[in-house]
């Protein structure tokens, strides 16, 4: 056979709705193909493959056919292509699977150019029910024993010790994985795709996606991450899941990212850090190769890399609905005051108060109209600063009931806020010492407290809390110091 270009016809796919889907995998990268799309171009022949010759005088050939599908090269580049000495596995649906090495894929040897087929003689899927199928396209319209044998060796097809070239036509594949370590096990799942799982991206504009789209779409990552959970035990998976830089598109690093949860909560991000050294932000629906159930949601943002980066799970916003670009993401801090002192930054700060164990939530009606505020309860703040006695740092905002001082509480102290304004007010400790009542919000109603509001940090209290006379809410607070009597 001739090695020269193929005398087919370039098509664009369009074959009739069908759920099944094939995922590809190069390294940690992966898409999904859902051959329902006429989102690749095709390519088209026909051709006849060569049986064991069990008898000189029969060459066993069998009939030909024409077959109608996706290069394997393209499939492969879009997320990066292959190297010499890398093998690219086609695996079907029971595991049957064969290796090819670069020179196959790329239709640099005599087998000519393998596609992914959706079609034989003009039958599609899913009515051709052996699709889809691994399908090699020589220029002549034969593949033989011969041609196998060149192009693969060792990793030729072999029937009752004879090469047979129909070995090589996979069937009902399901996955195409660089480099396959043959793990069944490990092979992630794909085209589990429930219709009621959508994420909508307000970014240039607003736009929302089905998980169909997302992994047919983008280019998912995978990788290992561990967040922390409340009450700090680690969970480590393996996600998979779109980059969230790649969703938004091109944004200043200083630009406000927030996400939405399905049940209100809501956590901000600044853009420039969701790809750092240690990893990246994703948008994840896959836990450790299974799609996210609908609980706790079928999207979470998560951060992976190789060195499995660590992170709070307040951070990690789960039941994902939406993602939004806002403004400025303007950096802000807490600085406490007393036998101590300790700075917060916002991402901790927004991070304790993401946690249920960490914030409260109080009632405050003002003129008439009653609001829910969310934030961190002041005497637990206090914690950190009033002796020797606190969390280490890298744990953020953490609470232990014991770090808080009743003696010196009791023997009695001032506790003075102060705004980033100038104006400050001061409180008795009796009226904090152990009531989550007085918190410094940074919700209100489950949204993040706007400037206007009196954020990012607002002293509230709630509405049955005992109130020292003349006592005023104080906004755009910086700073807490603790004043002896």
């Amino acid at each position: 056979m001739r090695r020269s270009l193929l005398a087919v016809v370039l098509v664009v796919l369009a074959v009739g709705a069908w759920a099944q889907a094939v995922l590809v995998q190069v390294e940690d990268r992966s898409l999904a193909v859902d051959l329902a799309d006429d989102l690749w171009p095709t390519l088209a022949g026909t051709v006849r493959y060569q049986g064991p010759t069990l008898s000189p005088n029969d060459p066993n050939w069998k009939p030909a056919h024409s077959y109608r599908g996706i290069p394997l090269s393209l499939l492969v580049e879009a997320l990066g292509g292959m190297q010499e000495g890398d093998l690219l596995h086609v695996i079907a649906v029971d595991g049957y699977a064969k290796a090819l090495p670069w020179a196959v894929v790329t239709g640099q040897s005599p087998l000519g150019t393998p596609i992914l087929a959706f079609e034989r003689d003009g039958v599609r899927i899913p009515t051709w029910d052996e699709g889809p199928e691994l399908v090699f396209l020589p220029a002549d319209g034969t593949v033989s024993n011969e041609d196998m044998l060149a192009a693969l060796g060792e990793q030729a097809h072999f029937f009752q010790g004879l090469p047979s070239t129909t070995g090589l036509l996979v069937k009902a594949v399901q996955w195409l994985v660089v480099n396959w370590d043959e793990s069944l096990e490990a092979l992630p799942a794909v085209g589990a795709w429930p219709e009621e799982a959508t994420v909508t991206v307000a970014s240039t504009e607003e736009r929302t996606y089905t998980m169909r789209e997302l992994e047919t779409h983008f280019a998912a990552v995978t990788g290992p991450g561990t967040f922390v959970n409340r009450v700090g035990r680690e969970i480590s998976a393996r996600y998979a899941g779109i980059p969230l830089a790649d969703l938004l598109g091109p944004w200043p690093p200083d630009t406000e990212v927030e996400a939405v949860a399905a049940d209100g909560y809501r956590m901000r991000y600044r853009y420039g850090d969701l790809v750092d050294e240690d990893g990246i932000w994703i948008l994840a629906f896959k836990q450790d190769g299974v799609y996210l159930p609908f609980d706790p949601g079928y999207f979470r943002l998560v951060k992976v890399g190789p060195g499995n980066p660590r992170f709070e799970s307040a951070r990690s916003a789960r039941m994902v609905v939406r993602v939004e670009v806002h403004g400025t993401y303007e950096s802000y801090t807490l600085r406490l005051q007393g036998q101590v002192e300790r700075t917060f930054t916002r991402a901790e700060l927004e991070a304790g108060v993401g946690c249920p164990c960490h914030a409260h939530t109080v009632t405050v009606t003002r003129n008439g109209e009653a609001h829910a505020y969310s934030g961190l309860p002041l005497w637990r703040l206090l914690a950190y600063v009033d002796d020797d006695r606190f969390p280490p740092a890298e744990l953020g905002i953490h609470y232990d009931d014991a770090d808080f001082n009743d003696a010196l509480a009791a023997n009695g102290y001032t506790v003075e806020i102060r705004a980033a304004d100038g104006f400050s007010q001061r409180i008795p400790v009796r009226y904090l010492a152990r009531d989550d009542r007085y918190i410094l919000a940074l919700k209100v109603d489950g949204r993040f407290l706007a400037e206007a509001d009196g954020g990012p940090l607002l002293l509230v209290w709630d509405d049955a809390a005992p109130v020292p006379e003349g006592l005023r809410r104080v906004k755009w607070v910086v700073e807490i110091v603790i004043r002896p009597d």
